[in-house]
């Protein structure tokens, strides 16, 4: 809603306004003090908004685009692949951008035969955009991840698919809306593609839910999160059980998964080869807890 009191002009934080739109409901002398205040901000010709939008939807609307691929994906709640910078689809005739405001230097353009309209893509756009931009480990992440939110159901993304290129396409059967992270997606992955059988979110008798199972032996936990005490013990309980039902307990970090995934495959395939659950014991891989 735009509204006009006490000579002030409020705009909504999600959409963009025209000087027409704004001059409909206010006197040019109320946009032009709004404006003087910061209370509006023109982000380049013809495009106003509130100070309040978040960064990321001011900086498509001054390129002269939308928020598309992770960046919309991201800003609905989907995971966000680690350095993905900022992405902004503009239309395919687009002669003249604009720079991004705020200092904004890692930025993709998706030139785009969708219509470009309004500060941020829809998810199934954004998804499209995703599918031909990000490596496939990181789109199954993202995949993963919109499907356990509820951004988008299968028959989306299984339509979202079929109007990429053949070479861009997922196999919808490596999903798992199960997933709880984006890197334990990605380990999921690496896993499979190394031939190795990978389960996940897996309930195991007097041990609980673990991240993911593979071979039916070993455990393995991904730690997207900083150790607390607490949770550290109750880790270790965990492992203690493992153990003694004859699991082997990979524990890896992001780091790992995100920069060293090579080392992780190499770790559980030795962990999955060895003969007996006692053989290796706990094997950590964490480098940094972030």
């Amino acid at each position: 809603m735009l509204r006009h009191r006490a000579a002030m002009v409020h705009l909504e934080t999600h959409r963009s306004y025209t000087r027409s739109e704004l001059l409909a409901v206010a006197p040019i002398s109320a946009v032009r003090r709004a404006v003087a205040h910061s209370a509006i901000r023109r982000l380049r010709r013809d495009v106003y908004v509130s100070p309040d939008m978040p960064d990321a939807l001011q900086a498509a609307l001054a390129v002269g685009g939308s928020l598309s691929c992770t960046s919309a994906l991201t800003l609905s709640g989907a995971w966000r692949p680690p350095r993905s910078g900022l992405h902004i689809a503009v239309p395919r005739t687009a002669s003249r951008l604009g720079r991004p405001p705020f200092g904004a230097t890692d930025l993709t353009v998706h030139w785009s035969a969708d219509e470009v309209s309004g500060p941020c893509s829809s998810v199934e756009v954004a998804l499209r955009h995703a599918l031909m931009c990000q490596p496939r480990p990181a789109v199954i992440a993202i995949a993963d991840s919109a499907l356990r939110l509820g951004l988008a159901g299968l028959s989306v993304l299984e339509s979202v698919n079929g109007t990429v290129p053949a070479k861009f396409r997922l196999n919808l059967d490596d999903l798992d809306p199960g997933a709880e992270s984006g890197i334990e997606s990605i380990a999921r992955v690496a896993l499979r593609g190394a031939g190795l059988a990978v389960a996940s979110q897996v309930n195991l008798a007097g041990i609980g839910r673990v991240d993911l199972l593979v071979e039916g032996r070993v455990i393995v936990e991904v730690d997207g999160r900083e150790w607390h005490r607490g949770e550290q013990e109750r880790d270790y309980r965990r492992d203690l059980e493992s153990l003694r039902r004859g699991f082997h307990v990979v524990r890896v970090d992001y780091a790992h998964v995100v920069d060293h995934i090579e080392l992780v495959v190499a770790a559980v395939t030795r962990a999955a080869s060895a003969r007996s659950g006692l053989e290796l014991g706990v094997m950590f891989l964490r480098k940094s807890a972030r």
